[in-house]
């Protein structure tokens, strides 16, 4: 607490100083640097937990009962296009960083009042005081309709921000910072942005510009968001990051997301009413050589960590790819319009990997898929770190990829392998047919310890649906390890939707080991399709 009163102090001071100088006080993302580099100098200390008694013992519906009375919004009384809620403190969110509102007199903290907020009927004794402060807060935009300020930018605990694009609901969550995350021996750090300032917007805006001080026992840093709604929501993220100690494994543009059950995967955990359940449905990248990948999730029983290197990546993302809503048959949590998230890198990342986690789950209020860009750069005590990326939150993009793309992906219950022909009945086999002459070559068998795995990965778009069914394109299909047992291969027209199904079945190379499936269709040696990935595991 005493370092919060002496960095406010030290901001306070700053302001002074331009007053004397004769020039007005003016806030720019230079002050929150100078924040984020005076922290990173001096001890770690949390933010305070600001849950009052009167608030411990709620349940949680009286918990969501208390909402923000609009009456007391943001620049409402200014009738900005930019307005702002604000969320109580609770047992979940019992923290309440600092607000301030930002305008051209400079930046003024905003201050909690019990008036502020309905509380459906809830007596306190004593009454809650003012200085409560706020666990976060949401941003409201036109975005769907000109006469409704929808919320669509939400901030509440840690480092974690929610984004939606016109006519969606939220789905995966954006986070500042990864640090340490399943790391063998190490406890996952989560920082928190202990102090934001909400820039003034003006009459006629159409974007708005956020601050941000980040602070764990690792790190410190100032982030600026500059946010433009719409079909497609842009976030523009500068990040200055100032290391009090060396991180093993640093996290840029981090995600969080759900995935419970889609089409690939065997386990619905007893509902037999909604096909699929699940925030995104696949990772996508565009790599440096400008190759696309699309990595599907799947169901896992065991934590499950995938790296993909690169240098210097294009661009990489979360993917709600499946929009049908029969494909979901739920009106209430519309999973069929949660936004795609997509990060474009600013300047060069180095050297690194996408970095994918997926955890077991067994219920939806788990996000057990992380995505992000781990450097392979060491991160040291005393190093400052400048990033610059944008996040495009999106419904669909004919762009991403401009290639035919991955439509679904089936995978069948693993099944015994089929008997073995004798050698001696294959060689008799072969010996009748006509203009054959000698013993037949060798043919490697299955492993006798796997089973069988069918996929069927259906491409669709770019134009490949005009391709005559006579005229299959080129299959390049790769498994490692290499002595994977493949068969059963084939391209082949579905003439219900013109898209081109690839079928095959593999038999992994020994029990226990991960088989790793690359799979794309060519034309004249050229690609066709993104690459579809995807790792099978017994």
């Amino acid at each position: 607490m005493r370092l919060h009163l002496i960095l406010a102090f030290v901001t306070a001071f700053l302001l002074v100083l331009t007053f004397r100088s004769g020039h007005k006080p003016r806030f720019t993302f230079a002050v929150v640097e100078e924040l984020a580099k005076q922290r990173a100098g001096t001890k770690y200390v949390p933010l305070p937990n600001a849950l009052l008694p009167q608030l411990k013992n709620l349940t949680p519906e009286q918990e969501y009962g208390i909402f923000w009375n609009d009456t007391y919004r943001l620049w409402r009384k200014k009738g900005l296009p930019f307005q702002v809620d604000f969320y109580h403190v609770s047992k979940m969110f019992p923290y309440a960083p600092p607000v301030n509102a930002v305008d051209r007199k400079g930046a003024h903290p905003l201050v909690y009042s019990p008036d502020q907020f309905r509380f459906s009927g809830l007596k306190f004794d004593p009454p809650l005081p003012g200085k409560l402060g706020y666990a976060g807060f949401y941003l409201r935009y036109p975005i769907n309709k000109p006469d409704s300020l929808d919320g669509f930018f939400s901030v509440l605990g840690a480092n974690y921000f929610r984004v939606l694009a016109k006519d969606q609901v939220y789905g995966l969550t954006a986070r500042g910072l990864a640090l340490e995350t399943k790391v063998e021996g190490k406890k996952e750090e989560i920082p928190d942005f202990c102090e934001w300032w909400l820039q003034e917007p003006t009459p006629n805006a159409t974007e708005i510009t956020l601050d941000a001080l980040l602070d764990g026992p690792s790190v410190a840093g100032a982030y600026e968001f500059k946010v433009t709604p719409g079909a497609v929501t842009s976030v523009e993220v500068h990040a200055v990051l100032y290391f009090r100690q060396s991180v093993e494994q640093l996290g840029l543009a981090p995600f969080s997301s759900m995935y419970l059950f889609g089409e690939n995967a065997k386990d619905h955990f007893g509902d037999n009413v909604h096909p699929e359940i699940h925030d995104s449905d696949g990772l996508l990248m565009e790599k440096s050589t400008g190759e696309w990948v699309w990595r599907s999730l799947q169901q896992t029983k065991d934590l499950q960590i995938y790296s993909f290197p690169d240098e210097n990546p294009k661009g990489f993302g979360l993917v709600q790819r499946d929009r049908d809503f029969q494909h979901y048959q739920d009106l209430n949590t519309k999973y069929n319009v949660r936004p795609s998230a997509w990060v474009k890198p600013q300047g060069n990342w180095g050297k690194g990997a996408f970095q994918l986690t997926q955890l077991p789950t067994n219920n939806t209020d788990t996000d057990n898929v992380v995505l992000f860009w781990h450097p392979d750069q060491p991160v040291k005590a005393g190093d400052r770190l400048d990033i610059s990326y944008t996040i495009d939150f999106y419904m669909n993009d004919a762009t991403r990829p401009p290639l035919a793309y991955s439509k679904q992906t089936l995978v069948n219950s693993p099944a015994p392998p089929p008997p073995l022909v004798p050698p001696q009945a294959a060689a008799a086999a072969v010996a009748s047919k006509p203009g054959l002459m000698g013993p037949p070559a060798p043919v490697p068998g299955p492993p006798k310890d796997t089973v069988s795995v069918q996929f069927m990965v259906d491409f669709v778009g770019d134009g490949i649906e005009n391709l005559p069914a006579n005229q299959p394109p080129d299959l390049d299909l790769t498994c490692l390890p290499p002595e994977t047992y493949l068969r059963e291969k084939k391209v082949e027209k579905n003439n219900y939707d013109n898209s081109w199904r690839v079928t095959f079945t593999i038999f992994p190379a020994k029990h226990n080991v991960p088989t790793d499936i690359l799979c794309r269709l060519m034309r004249q040696g050229k690609p066709l399709t993104e690459t579809w990935t995807y790792t099978w595991h017994q």
